[in-house]
C-alpha cells in the first residue's frame, strides 16, 4: 500500500527487516527504492544493515546508521511457569495456532483469576486492535493476553512477560523450531518503553524449551543476505505485450522462469499470486486474498465472473446484508472470519475500482459488524461477568447503529 507515487519530505518504513521475508518482502523492497523522500528513515534489527548499504550503492543515497539500545531490560526467566496458576496480571502467553489460542484462553479463565484478551493474525484488523486496547486499559478486567505472532508488530501493549507455550511452529510446510528472529522479536514485546512495567520478562511454559530461549536471546541475528522483489503490474504488462495470447498465469510463470536477478535479490514466494492469476486472468490486478480459505477464494471467483460478464460487481449479488450472527461454534467463527475478509476484499477493490464495485459503504459497514460479531464471540467465549455483560451490550448498541 505504500504510496511511490507521491514525493514526500520524510518517510518511515518501520521493521525493514522483512525485506528478508520470502512471502512479504517484495514489499518492503518496493517501499525502500520507490517512496519518494527526502528523507527515508528505516527502523528495525541491525542484521538488515549491510544489505540496505549494498542496495543504496546503486541509488546514490548517503545512509546513515544510528544504533539504538534497549530502553529498558529484558530479563529470560531461569524458571519455566510450570503451573497455569502461576499466571497473574499483565502476562501474554503465546501460542501459534487458533485452537491452541482458545484453549490457553479457556484454561486460564476456568482459573477464576483472570480474563483473556485474545490477538492472532486471522481475527479483523480493528478486532484485534480492540482487544489489545481492552488488555491495555487498567480499568478493564482483561488483564492476561493470549496470543499468536501478531502480536511481534504493530500492536503496543502493556505486557510484563512473556510466555512461550511452545517453541516451534508450523510453517506451512513443516513443525519447525522458531527461528533466532521469529523469538526476538516476540519476547521483546514485554515491558516496552512506555508501558506501565518497568522492565520485561520473557520464559516458557515448558521447561525443555528455555534452552532454545535463552540461547536464541544471547545470540546475535544472521545478517540478512538478500532483499525480496516482485514485478510491479506495470512491469508485467510491459512484458505481457510480447505474449498477448497468454493468460497472466502463463506471463507470470514465464517470467519467474527467464528472469536473471542479480545476487542482493531473490523472488518473493508467489504461489498465492499464482493461483490467483489461474482463476482470474480477465483482471489487471493482483488481489490480497489468501486462496487456501475457500469461502475466499469462492468470493475472488465470484467477483472475476462478474466482473468479466457486466463489468460490475453489486455486493447483494453475492451477499445478504443482514444475515450476519453471533457464531456459536469454533467453526462458524472461522467461517465469519472468511467472510470479513471477502468484504474486506470488496473494499480494497472499491478503492481501485469504485465504477465497478460501487457498494463501498455497504462493505464497509458489513466488514465492521461482522468484526463486532467476532467480538461478541470472543467475549461469550470467557466466563461473564458484569463488566462482561456491559461490554456486550454496548457492542449489541453499536451492531444497532451500523444496521
Amino acid at each position: 500500500m505504500a504510496d511511490v507515487t507521491s514525493d514526500y519530505e520524510c518517510a518511515v518504513i518501520d521493521e525493514i527487516q522483512m525485506l528478508g521475508c520470502k512471502t512479504r518482502g517484495f514489499s518492503f523492497t518496493r517501499a525502500l527504492l520507490g517512496i519518494a523522500a527526502d528523507e527515508l528513515h528505516l527502523c528495525g534489527d541491525a542484521a538488515a544493515v549491510p544489505l540496505i548499504q549494498e542496495l543504496l550503492k546503486v541509488t546514490g543515497d548517503d545512509v546513515q546508521v544510528r544504533s539504538y539500545e534497549r530502553l529498558l531490560p529484558l530479563v529470560p526467566l531461569e524458571v519455566p511457569l510450570g503451573s497455569f496458576s502461576n499466571i497473574r496480571t499483565g502476562d501474554c502467553i503465546v501460542s501459534f495456532s487458533r485452537k491452541g489460542i482458545y484453549k490457553l484462553k479457556k484454561k486460564i479463565e476456568t482459573g477464576g483469576k483472570h480474563l483473556c484478551s485474545v490477538v492472532y493474525g486471522s481475527l479483523p484488523p480493528e478486532t484485534r486492535t480492540r482487544q489489545a486496547r481492552m488488555f491495555n486499559d487498567a480499568s478493564s478486567e482483561f488483564d492476561v493476553l493470549v496470543a499468536g505472532d501478531a502480536i511481534g508488530m504493530g500492536l503496543n501493549l502493556n505486557i510484563s512477560r512473556i510466555i512461550f507455550s511452545t517453541m516451534k511452529k508450523f510453517d506451512g510446510l513443516e513443525r519447525r523450531d522458531l527461528t533466532l528472529p521469529e523469538v526476538k522479536q516476540i519476547a521483546g514485546r514485554a515491558g516496552r518503553y512506555g508501558s506501565k512495567y518497568p522492565m520485561g520478562e520473557v520464559t516458557c511454559l515448558d521447561a525443555e524449551d528455555l534452552p532454545l530461549l535463552h540461547s536464541s536471546l544471547k545470540s546475535a541475528s544472521p545478517t540478512l543476505q538478500q532483499a525480496g522483489i516482485f514485478p510491479s503490474f506495470d512491469f508485467i504488462y510491459m512484458y505481457s505485450r510480447l505474449q498477448q495470447k497468454r493468460g497472466l498465469y502463463q506471463i507470470l510463470e514465464d517470467f519467474l522462469e527467464n528472469a536473471k536477478l542479480s545476487e542482493n535479490y531473490f523472488f518473493a514466494n508467489c504461489e498465492e499470486m499464482l493461483k490467483v492469476a489461474a482463476v482470474i486472468d480477465e483482471l489487471p490486478l493482483s488481489f490480497p486474498v489468501d486462496m487456501d480459505d475457500e469461502i475466499s477464494s469462492q468470493g475472488l471467483t465470484q467477483f472475476a465472473e462478474n466482473y468479466a460478464k457486466k463489468g460490475l460487481v453489486r455486493l447483494k449479488e453475492i451477499f445478504s446484508p443482514g444475515s450476519l450472527q453471533v457464531p456459536k461454534t469454533h467453526s462458524a467463527l472461522k467461517e465469519l472470519e472468511s467472510i470479513h475478509k471477502v468484504l474486506e476484499l470488496y473494499v480494497w477493490l472499491s478503492f481501485r475500482l469504485d465504477e465497478s464495485f460501487p457498494d463501498h459503504e455497504l462493505a464497509s459497514s458489513q466488514k465492521a459488524i461482522c468484526s463486532m460479531l467476532i467480538e461478541e464471540f470472543l467475549e461469550r467465549l470467557g466466563f461473564q461477568n458484569p463488566t462482561s455483560r456491559k461490554l456486550n451490550s454496548l457492542m449489541a448498541k453499536k451492531r444497532r447503529q451500523y444496521l
